[in-house]
C-alpha cells in the first residue's frame, strides 16, 4: 500500500471511530435523561415488573420501561427523572411506565407531576384521557370508573382524547377538569383555589417543597388580584383524603322555596 492509500485508510478509520464514539455518547446521554429513580418511600410501595414477582422498593432504585409502581393504604412515593421531572404517588395508586418512562399510565389513584420548563415532554394517560406538558405542575386523580380529575397549579397542560380527533384543550393554572374516565367530549374547565389546594393536598404537604413553588405562588397572587377586582369567583373545593379528593366545603345554602299560597 502506498503512502496516499495508507493516509486515506487512516482518515476513514478515524472518521468511523469518531462517529461510533458520537453515537455511543448520544445513546448514553439519552438513557441518562430518561432514567427514573425512586426518591421517597412511605409504608407499602411495590415494584411490579414483567420479569419478577411484586416486591417492596427502596429509595434510589431504578424504574424501567414496562415496570409499574403500586402504593398501599396510607402509603406514598416519589419518583425523579434525571431532568428533575418529579412524580408523586398517593395512597392506593398504580402507575405503569413506557417510552423511556416518559409516558405513564395511571390505572388508579392520585399523582402529582412537576415538569421543569424546557424539559422533555411527559405524557400521562388514564382511561380515555391523555395529559401532556413540557413545563407544568399539576395533579391527576382517577377513582375507578367514577371520575378523573386534572388540576393545574402552574404552567399549561394539554388534555385530549386519543380516540376523538380534535377533542383537545389547554388547561390553565387554577383550572380543573372533572369527567368520567370513558368521556367522549371534554368538559369546560372549572376554577379552583390554588392556595387552598396547596394547603390541603397530601402530595404537597407530606413532601419537600416543590422547585416550582415560586411559580405556583405567583399564580396564587394572580388569583387574589382577580378576586379583589371582582373578576374571579373561586369555587368552594378543598383537596383532602388520599391526595386529591375534591370536596365541597361550606356549600352555598339553597334559597327557600317560593310560597304557592296553599
Amino acid at each position: 500500500m502506498n503512502n496516499c492509500s495508507a493516509h486515506r485508510a487512516a482518515e476513514i478509520l478515524g472518521c468511523g471511530l469518531f462517529a461510533s464514539l458520537l453515537l455511543t455518547a448520544t445513546s448514553l446521554n439519552a438513557a441518562q435523561v430518561k432514567e427514573t429513580r425512586i426518591t421517597h418511600v412511605l409504608n407499602d410501595v411495590k415494584l411490579l415488573s414483567p420479569q419478577a414477582a411484586p416486591r417492596r422498593v427502596a429509595v434510589n432504585e431504578s424504574v424501567r420501561d414496562g415496570d409499574a409502581i403500586r402504593t398501599g393504604a396510607a402509603s406514598r412515593s416519589e419518583l425523579t427523572i434525571t431532568d428533575q421531572t418529579i412524580v408523586r404517588l398517593g395512597a392506593k395508586t398504580t402507575v405503569s411506565f413506557s417510552e423511556g418512562t416518559r409516558t405513564m399510565n395511571l390505572g388508579e389513584g392520585a399523582m402529582l407531576f412537576q415538569i421543569p420548563e424546557g424539559a422533555e415532554g411527559v405524557k400521562i394517560k388514564t382511561a380515555a384521557i391523555t395529559a401532556t406538558s413540557t413545563g407544568a405542575t399539576g395533579i391527576i386523580d382517577r377513582h375507578a370508573q367514577f371520575y378523573v380529575k386534572v388540576l393545574v397549579l402552574e404552567g399549561i397542560v394539554r388534555c385530549y382524547l386519543a380516540d376523538q380527533i380534535g377533542e383537545s384543550l389547554l388547561v390553565q393554572p387554577g383550572q380543573i377538569l372533572i369527567m368520567k374516565p370513558e368521556v367522549t367530549a371534554l368538559p369546560d374547565p372549572a376554577r379552583f383555589d390554588i392556595a387552598r389546594a396547596m394547603k390541603t393536598c397530601l402530595l404537597v404537604r407530606d413532601f419537600q417543597p416543590l422547585s416550582s413553588q415560586r411559580r405556583i405562588e405567583s399564580e396564587e397572587q394572580k388569583q387574589l388580584k382577580l378576586i379583589a377586582k371582582g373578576t374571579y369567583i373561586p369555587s368552594n373545593l378543598v383537596i383532602v383524603g388520599r391526595g386529591t379528593l375534591v370536596s365541597v366545603v361550606n356549600p352555598t345554602p339553597k334559597p327557600p322555596e317560593a310560597s304557592t299560597g296553599h
